[in-house]
């Protein structure tokens, strides 16, 4: 037993409490555990700044204990203390003695964790301890709970870099929490940590970070709500200093990226050739292989300017806007299999994707492009339902259908299979456009971010009025149900959706159902009819942007209208920075947030500078996602050589050379299709999307799962997570099969129209009398030439002297050169330069 407190605790209460004005004035207050080390002591601790906290740092409400869904023991807490009343309630249950206020020493969060009773969970601290005095002084006081609480501001980490110059270095850090009343608490002891790479630097406990290998990476603190985060960096060379070469940087990106591997002594690579470059560019920007010809007019050219123009020049292609609209596919969900329209999923697939492509193609800001989605309702403003109903039934009409892409938004996203709830809707919309995962915080403290069940449940608030179905409007209701028995729908002949689908192809007017918004505080019943979706749209929980403030939605017709206001201010920390961080993911391999889609606070940027002057820029040219691509292609970040030198070698995070990447599952399949075509369609194919994996075709109706081996072989987004792992450009043994022995890429070399067919054709044609026979692959010249355009409409270059050699003795053994043509191509096809960016 502790001996209760007497008055030489005066003392240090009167420190305590000192500590505690001069935090008005600045001061900072010391940490719990020197406060709280004495035997005797005044000061009482705060339930939430100080025993909640502790619980975390000791374990207690962790994931692993007491915090997980079925708790441990019979004892359940919120994990990482984020319910302040759940958790109060739970440790001062009357029959559990768990805090016994009356007999402090024999509460059992006392008595666990010291084991003076039998704790699963093990020794957590010394009984007398500072942790063991700080919780015996709250219950001496009535273990009184989170009562007029003040409102957590922000962690502060110092330092908030360290730089070290050995293996086994050790440095601590301070933590130091800010409340809205002016305190500033030195929280150290009761804050946890993490490393994001245990390889080059751990941290134990107590805040002490050690070295433990060369590179760079982040160590986190997190206490309260709040999460804060140190960048730790030991060179790799001993190029650093004025032992750093001089690095030529062009762009702002250049000196950026340079500022950074100059602390971590990573010299760059050398600038790639201009083949590898227009390979890359291409492959990139347009999801295409440059032609022969291109190749080798880029090569020739001796312009200073040119990659530069190159760039503007395929920023123009419908390439570009092709693949690029697929890539806003991918992240919005479009897709045939997602949208919840029987018989009309595949047309409204097609129409989404000609919607943003239209877009992309005129370079619409990308802002409003995203608000044409999220504010996106079925009907005009104004519209009757009538006019609807005959505007909509126009679009799938076989003769002469009316252009989707004139629709002025795109109501087809809120239509999705995973956006049915308010709570769906919140998570397909943050992880679309803002980068940020919350699905975590729907049961619980998100682990690694601020995030709450309270900010779920307020940032789901803002989709509480949007619905699918037929309407509230009585009237528009009245008139679906007489135009369902007007059409005479039975049944009997089938399902009811497809001959809905069959009589709007004939050109007849069908009842269509639409995405709807009840503007807030209205309230129409909840019920599911006719697969539709209504809503109750009662203001019973204020919404309130992620990280920001509530808003009042009294002047709002649209609870969508206000997130899409915030989305857009120049201090939004996700959604400008969300599309950069794709964007740059796209170009280098690794994204400056690394997962692309998992803007959290515990994952910080590799390079916040080079992230923040991105987006300041991006919104200072009002998303302009062309001024984007031209700021990183031009760039001498982008132009580096895949070849790594002493210092690079394992780089893959500070982008001090390119990373070789497998080529996408659209790109890839697209990339045999051009390697293997005849010599008109490899010229017409750049600008002929019809039947290109990266258009429309692949682009979204395809992920019906049907006829999409190659897609699903090579990993393509199945669209329908809300993930970028949908997509994989991991490697596995079915590819090699796919491109050594599949019908499809088989076919592709033998079929009527194909380059080798094209060949052999020319081959067969016998010499003018009295001429060489030149023609064909007889001719020495003949044959270099094909062996170069081999090796250009794969590989992207011409060959090397031993890989010429090597190709032109295959060729004259094959004995038919249609064959021996034939069995070079497919060679090249399954080399990993083909397969892969490089």
């Amino acid at each position: 037993m502790r001996p209760r407190p007497t008055a030489i605790g005066a003392a240090l209460w009167l420190a305590a409490v000192t500590s505690g004005i001069a935090s008005e004035q600045g001061g900072l207050i010391p940490p719990a555990s020197a406060r709280y080390s004495a035997a005797e002591i005044k000061e009482v601790p705060d339930f939430q700044r100080h025993v909640l906290p502790l619980m975390g740092r000791v374990g207690c409400n962790t994931r692993s204990c007491h915090g997980s869904f079925q708790g441990a023991g019979g004892f359940r807490l919120s994990l990482f203390g984020y319910d302040f009343k759940m958790d109060h309630e739970a440790l001062l249950k009357a029959d559990k003695k768990r805090v016994d206020v009356e007999t402090p020493e024999l509460s059992q969060i006392l008595q666990k964790p010291t084991l003076g009773i039998p704790h699963k969970g093990g020794k957590r601290f010394e009984e007398e301890g500072w942790e063991y005095r700080l919780l015996v002084r709250w219950i001496e006081e009535g273990a009184k709970g989170a009562e007029n609480t003040v409102k957590f501001e922000r962690l502060e980490v110092v330092p908030n870099e360290i730089v070290f110059d050995g293996e086994g270095k050790t440095v601590p850090l301070q933590v130091i929490a800010h409340w809205a009343d002016g305190t500033r608490e030195d929280v150290t002891c009761i804050s946890r940590y993490r490393t994001n790479d245990e390889s080059i630097a751990e941290i134990d406990a107590d805040g002490r970070v050690t070295c433990k290998g060369k590179g760079d990476t982040h160590v986190v603190a997190f206490y309260d709500n709040g999460v804060a985060v140190t960048q730790v960096i030991r060179p790799v060379s001993d190029r650093v200093g004025v032992a750093y070469p001089d690095v030529d940087a062009a762009t702002k990106v250049d000196e950026l990226v340079a500022s950074k591997l100059r602390k971590l002594g990573l010299v760059p690579s050398e600038v790639c050739t201009d083949t590898e470059y227009l390979r890359r560019l291409s492959l990139d920007l347009c999801g295409s292989l440059p032609t022969p010809a291109e190749i080798e007019a880029f090569a020739a050219d001796p312009a200073p300017g040119k990659r530069a123009a190159k760039v503007e020049e395929m920023l123009s292609r419908p390439a570009y806007a092709a693949w690029w609209t697929t890539k806003l596919c991918d992240m919005t969900g479009n897709s045939a299999r997602n949208i919840q329209m029987q018989g009309f999923s595949a047309p409204m697939a097609r129409d989404w994707y000609r919607w943003l492509y239209k877009r992309v193609e005129a370079n619409m800001p990308y802002d409003k492009i995203v608000a044409g989605i999220v504010l996106a309702t079925s009907r005009k403003t104004g519209q009757s339902y009538d006019d609807y109903v005959k505007e909509q039934s126009a679009y799938f009409r076989q003769e002469k259908p009316a252009d989707y892409t004139e629709h002025e938004t795109m109501p087809y996203f809120w239509l999705k299979r995973g956006l049915r709830t308010p709570e769906e809707k919140a998570l397909g919309v943050s992880y679309s456009f803002l980068g940020v995962r919350l699905e975590c915080a729907q049961c619980h403290k998100h682990p690694f971010d601020q995030w709450t069940q309270n900010d779920f449940n307020q940032f789901t608030a803002f989709f509480k009025g949007v619905g699918y179905g037929i309407g509230p409007d009585p009237k528009a209701r009245q008139q679906a149900r007489e135009m369902r028995e007007a059409l005479g729908l039975d049944p009997k002949k089938g399902n009811v959706q497809q001959q809905l689908y069959r009589m709007a192809l004939d050109g007849k007017v069908i009842p269509w159902q639409e995405v709807f918004v009840v503007p807030p505080g209205n309230v129409v019943a909840n019920q599911k009819k006719n697969n539709a979706q209504i809503v109750k749209a009662s203001q019973t929980i204020t919404p309130r942007v992620l990280g920001g403030d509530t808003i009042e939605m009294g002047n709002y017709k649209d609870p969508r209208e206000p997130l899409m206001e915030w989305m857009r201010k120049k201090d939004n920390p996700y959604f400008a920075r969300a599309f950069i961080n794709r964007v740059w993911a796209n170009d280098f391999g690794s994204g400056i947030v690394n997962p692309p889609d998992d803007m959290n606070l515990a994952n910080p940027p590799s390079n916040s500078a080079l992230l923040d002057y991105l987006t300041e820029g991006f919104i200072a040219h009002e998303f302009d996602m062309k001024w984007l691509h031209r700021e990183l292609m031009t760039s001498q970040a982008y132009q580096r050589s895949w070849r790594p030198n002493e210092t690079n070698r394992l780089d893959e995070r500070n982008f001090s050379r390119a990373v070789i990447r497998r080529l996408p599952a659209e790109v890839l399949i697209d990339a045999v299709a051009q390697a293997t075509a005849g010599s008109d369609v490899l010229a017409k194919g750049g600008d002929n999307l019809e039947k290109r994996a990266i258009g429309m075709a692949n682009g979204a109706v395809a992920r019906l799962g049907l006829g999409d081996y190659a897609s699903r072989v090579f990993g393509a987004s199945t669209r329908e997570t809300n993930c970028d792992c949908a997509r994989s450009n991991d490697p596995n043994l079915l590819q090699s099969i796919y491109l050594q022995n599949d019908f499809a890429l088989l076919n592709a070399l033998d079929k009527s129209d194909s380059w080798v067919a094209e060949r052999a054709k020319a081959g067969a044609k016998p010499a003018p009398e009295g001429e060489a026979d030149d023609t064909g692959l007889a001719s020495a010249a003949a044959a270099e030439q094909v062996v170069r355009e081999a090796f250009l409409r794969t590989l992207s270059r011409g060959p090397s002297a031993s890989e010429e050699a090597a190709a032109r003795v295959y060729l004259d053994q094959a004995g038919d050169e249609a064959k021996g043509l034939r069995d070079l191509l497919w060679a090249l096809l399954n080399t990993k330069e083909f397969i892969t960016n490089h």
